[in-house]
């Protein structure tokens, strides 16, 4: 549930410009907290589905989430560089 939350702010919010870096700072860290998020959910499930407790699908969710994330990083990265004075 927590992802779902986290997923939704780094998705939705948008900055207003170039000079708005309050805002893609926060946008990066939700990616960067999504990242870890999904790493960290994917870890936990491993071993279950390892045991065959459950079913391999149960790995989607994190790596889905882990995608979108390392995603939406990357494109914010690359569509607002960082100008001279930063």
């Amino acid at each position: 549930m927590l992802s779902c939350y986290v997923a939704y702010g780094a998705l939705v919010a948008r900055p207003r410009g170039t000079w708005d870096e309050q805002t893609l700072t926060g946008i990066e860290f939700a990616s960067a907290l999504l990242v870890a998020l999904g790493v960290s959910a994917f870890l936990l499930a491993l071993l279950p589905v390892r045991r065959r407790a459950l079913s391999p699908w149960w790995l989607a969710p994190p790596l889905v989430f882990l995608a979108v994330g390392a995603a939406r990083w990357a494109y914010v990265a690359l569509a607002y560089p960082q100008g001279p004075g930063g």
